[in-house]
């Protein structure tokens, strides 16, 4: 009995470990117009918003997506789940196998999506009154554990405060329904990771709880130095308005763990301008505003690691 208990060791001991990253696309449109595009993005009109920035658009942003080489991929800007498809069959042999867009609103432009190399076992989506975008809680399967993640997209910062205040009330009331559960926020919550004038990042901090370990929800840029604190530039000032959060039971030893001091800011030399920053896609501020086939996005990707604990 011994012998046969010590054949099973190896099975016993198996752990897994997965990367799971956020990406702001910037404005993902595709080419069919429904009237609720950016002007910039209408299909064939004086912004040139054709078929060849398009593909050049969706030949970029998969670079990007194949370097990271993450398991789950939440993207932010998306338009809607046939550009998703697009982009992943972009992918060639990286492309994911299980892909995952809401039902979105009809005011809304821009949406959150996944892509997620772990089967997705089920989706719920929250639509905040008067606000254009939900929020999306997404459950996938790993060696028979559910990892839960929330995808986010909150109002940008010239909106008013209280209506990131709605989304992280709303985040709260999910999160409360199933608090058990193993579960990662994550998405460009356009908020600083501690609250700035104004009160920019009261919704994060005071509301969903999130800063350094001790917190409800240990925000993962506490890991790096504040000098590498950012992953999108505006005006020159550095941001951080993509959040990785993780919850509590994801640090006590049991189903599935954050690696520690894994999180990481993702930028390749091609990704950046002559300054470092993020190159965003191009749009010329001369004449009719045209796009120029250039750049991907004025986001950097943020990525974790996770890994399953053996039983």
């Amino acid at each position: 009995m011994r012998f046969i208990s010590f054949l099973f060791i190896p099975l016993v001991l198996f752990s897994l470990e997965f990367k799971v990253a956020t990406y702001n696309v910037e404005n993902l449109f595709d080419l069919t117009r429904d009237g609720h595009e950016y002007e910039e993005y209408t299909p064939h009109n004086k912004h040139q918003w054709n078929v060849q920035n398009f593909e050049k658009k969706i030949v970029n942003i998969s670079r990007v997506i194949k370097d990271l080489d993450a398991d789950i991929v939440a993207l932010e800007e998306v338009e809607n789940e046939k550009t998703l498809q697009k982009l992943n069959l972009a992918l060639g042999d990286k492309a994911y196998p299980y892909l995952f867009f809401p039902l979105k609103k009809e005011r809304s432009s821009i949406e959150s999506a996944l892509l997620s190399r772990f089967p997705i076992t089920s989706s719920e989506s929250l639509m905040i009154k008067d606000q254009a975008r939900g929020i999306h809680k997404v459950s996938v399967k790993i060696e028979q554990k559910t990892l839960v993640l929330y995808l986010n997209h909150w109002p940008a910062n010239k909106e008013k405060v209280e209506e990131r205040i709605l989304y992280a009330v709303a985040l709260n009331g999910l999160i409360k329904k199933a608090p058990k559960e193993e579960y990662i926020i994550l998405g460009d919550l356009n908020s600083p990771y501690k609250i700035g004038k104004g009160d920019w990042g009261i919704a994060l901090v005071n509301v969903l709880k999130a800063g350094e370990k001790g917190f409800v929800h240990y925000n993962l840029w506490y890991e790096l130095d504040e000098s590498e604190r950012y992953s999108h530039v505006f005006f020159k000032k550095k941001g951080t308005l993509d959040h990785i959060l993780i919850s509590q039971s994801l640090s006590d030893n049991k189903g599935i763990e954050y690696k520690q001091a894994s999180f990481s800011v993702f930028k390749k030399a091609y990704m950046l301008d002559e300054k470092g920053n993020p190159l965003r896609w191009q749009i010329s501020d001369k004449g009719k505003g045209e796009h120029l086939g250039i750049g991907f996005s004025d986001h950097l990707p943020i990525s974790a690691l996770f890994k399953t604990m053996p039983f």
